[in-house]
């Protein structure tokens, strides 16, 4: 007899993945996890932005962060995740936000209820 537990793909915990695959126009995109700049939220969309491109895929942002390698990610909104070989600056705002300034120019806001894990994963990248 067995004790009822069935092994399922899900329960096995996913290697990160080292390629993204966007369709669009009935071609297929390989962006490699690294080349990506931020994602931000789109419904159930996320708009990867790699190299001043943008690039749409239909995947919530929240199944993308565990997809991308933890190493590498952090999520700073719940509508944005960021490369972190990416950030060149954060500066405080107001009440615990800061502005986080990215290699390229771009301006995106993390929120307090991130700050604590970005800064622990910051620090202890540098």
């Amino acid at each position: 007899m067995s004790d009822g537990v069935v092994p399922t793909a899900q329960s096995a915990a996913e290697p990160p993945a080292e390629r993204i695959v966007v369709k669009s126009g009935g071609k297929l995109t390989f962006l490699r996890s690294n080349e990506i700049d931020w994602a931000e939220a789109q419904g159930d969309y996320v708009c990867l932005h790699v190299q001043g491109k943008k690039h749409l895929i239909r995947e919530r942002i929240s199944r993308l962060e565990q997809r991308l390698p933890e190493k590498l990610f952090v999520r700073i909104h719940r509508s944005s995740i960021v490369n972190i070989d990416r950030i060149r600056e954060m500066q405080p705002l107001f009440y615990g936000e800061y502005s986080v300034l990215l290699i390229d120019g771009t301006r995106l806001t993390l929120s307090r209820s991130f700050k604590g894990r970005v800064l622990q994963k910051i620090v202890h990248v540098s």
